[in-house]
């Protein structure tokens, strides 16, 4: 399997919100950060970093790829991923996820994105003119 398809059926597993789901495509020592916020290092703070932000959407939660490339074993993806707001709208979020795959598992996974943005969604602030049209 290529580091692309790793990458993308990790991705498409955001949907089931179920953290244990995801352990099989990480390494043991992976890596995950959301950028400017602290790292979680190792596979078992990594499950319970998604598995606590499954808990603050436990409604919805699913990352739409938008565009993906690899070279190697890097792969970066535009994506949107979906959270539902306290309204009960469901928000795209635009991120973009860096990930290097070694022997097969997610080694470091690194995401950018608007800390600022997502607090406008959840508030029911107008943000149609601060996302890319897609």
């Amino acid at each position: 399997m290529t580091a692309k398809q790793v990458v993308q059926d990790f991705c498409d597993l955001m949907v089931r919100r179920d953290a244990e789901a995801l352990r099989p495509y990480l390494a043991d020592d992976v890596v995950y950060q959301n950028a400017g916020m602290p790292a979680s290092a190792g596979i078992d703070q990594v499950i319970d970093n998604m598995a606590g932000q499954f808990a603050m959407f436990p409604d919805s939660y699913e990352y739409r790829t938008i565009n993906a490339v690899a070279e190697g074993e890097v792969v970066m993806n535009e994506r949107l991923d979906m959270v539902k707001g306290p309204d009960g709208t469901v928000h795209g979020l635009p991120v973009m996820g860096a990930f290097v795959v070694r022997d097969g598992k997610i080694a470091r996974w690194t995401d950018y994105w608007d800390s600022a943005l997502i607090g406008k969604m959840m508030s029911g602030e107008d943000y149609a003119a601060l996302v890319p049209a897609y």
